[in-house]
């Protein structure tokens, strides 16, 4: 039974619905774990967790449909593309644990002509605003879109690397591992404005190393971008990483631009970030690193931006016209709320997530969130799995 055969067994098992994938040779790092027996950590979890979600909603067809698809968009993703309905699965899931509290919809269309002062709109948005998730509490509404929070330069270098080292098998049958050294404080926005268009570039540097058997390569771009990259001839690749959670945050600062368009304007917009170290091998929590990380970048969003009045275009490509500035977006964004998903390596409920909920004191639209004002919807025995939860109170400066 292939990956994608053994997919489509497990939705008709659990939804009792039969979805056909068409890529039927297709695999990545999501479904192939899926298809080897017995079941490991992550299988399990996987599919405990489509059972929960089929449970919850049983009583809407819309919901179990949506949930369907996003499972067999898991087996037509190409790469690391699994990470985005994989993450909007594991988002409902862990809201789905206090539905006691607050109710969930699941795809939510808007109409823009009812968010006139919205990021959207004033960007020039015609179309409805797709966001992923509702949660209905008893006098508010808190709209939230989910994110995978998945690395852009991880995934430009191991499709370099997977180039690189399937050239040196064809060409000199040799067997060899490319590895590149200190990543964690690599700018956000330089990645997306140079590393993606230097990518053939670099490929060609590291072929070329390979045919002169090097095992150390140094590469500067004009526009700055520094890299050491290792190569090892077999055996152990060595690199070295210089992991600070607060460098890590100034480096992605800019990086909740790109989802101005998922900001209300008359109701409390949220972003939900999931992160698996499948598809996110930069975030490593020994130490609290995490914790650190996830709080230092959401104050890094909720004050430092709030201060930038230059226009958002030159920060994002998400951005069409100069009315809308970086405070703007900061003040849209009513708080954030980060995901780690342990399914890897735990069964249990007390540690199957690990959240961290962060409100911006800065956000203009309505009142600012408050810990007091929406704690209480997240009382039952899966509030263990919150790790921390802050609304900047008594730090915001």
């Amino acid at each position: 039974m292939t990956d994608v055969e053994n997919l489509e067994k497990i939705i008709r098992d659990i939804f009792g619905v039969r979805k056909i994938i068409k890529k039927r040779r297709n695999t990545n790092k999501c479904i192939q774990p899926l298809n080897i027996y017995p079941l490991n950590m992550f299988a399990f979890n996987f599919i405990n967790r489509l059972t929960r979600l089929n449970e919850k909603f049983k009583d809407n067809k819309d919901a179990l449909n949506i949930i369907c698809e996003r499972v067999k968009n898991l087996g037509e993703a190409k790469d690391s593309g699994w990470a985005g309905p994989y993450s909007e699965l594991v988002a409902l899931d862990f809201y789905s644990q206090f539905s006691e509290f607050l109710g969930i919809s699941y795809i939510n269309l808007l109409e823009i002509k009812r968010h006139k002062e919205s990021i959207p709109a004033i960007n020039g948005q015609k179309e409805k605003i797709d966001i992923d998730l509702c949660l209905s509490l008893k006098s508010e509404k808190l709209f939230t879109d989910v994110k995978s929070f998945n690395c852009v330069h991880q995934i430009i270098f191991d499709r370099i690397f997977e180039a690189v080292e399937s050239y040196a098998a064809k060409e000199f049958k040799k067997s060899i591992l490319i590895g590149v050294d200190n990543l964690s404080s690599l700018d956000y926005l330089d990645v997306k404005n140079s590393l993606v268009s230097k990518r053939h570039e670099i490929e060609r540097i590291l072929k070329n190393a390979v045919k002169k058997n090097q095992n150390f390569v140094s590469y500067f771009s004009d526009s700055g971008l520094a890299f050491n990259f290792r190569i090892s001839w077999p055996g152990e690749l060595l690199t070295v990483k210089d992991y600070s959670p607060f460098a890590m945050a100034q480096a992605y600062r800019y990086k909740f631009l790109d989802y101005g368009n998922k900001l209300v304007d008359n109701e409390y917009s949220l972003i939900t970030m999931v992160k698996n170290p499948w598809f996110n091998e930069e975030t490593v929590d020994f130490g609290n690193f995490n914790n650190i990380f996830y709080r230092s970048l959401s104050r890094r969003t909720f004050m430092e931006l709030a201060k930038n009045d230059f226009p958002a275009k030159d920060y994002s490509s998400a951005y069409k016209t100069e009315k809308i500035k970086v405070c703007d977006v900061s003040k849209s964004i009513a708080g954030i709320v980060f995901i780690d998903d342990n399914s890897v390596r735990s069964k249990y409920y007390k540690s199957l997530y690990s959240a961290y909920i962060y409100l911006n004191p800065n956000y203009k639209n309505k009142t600012p969130l408050s810990i007091r004002s929406i704690e209480k919807f997240f009382r039952n025995k899966y509030e263990v799995q919150i790790k921390d939860f802050d609304d900047f109170k008594w730090d915001n400066y």
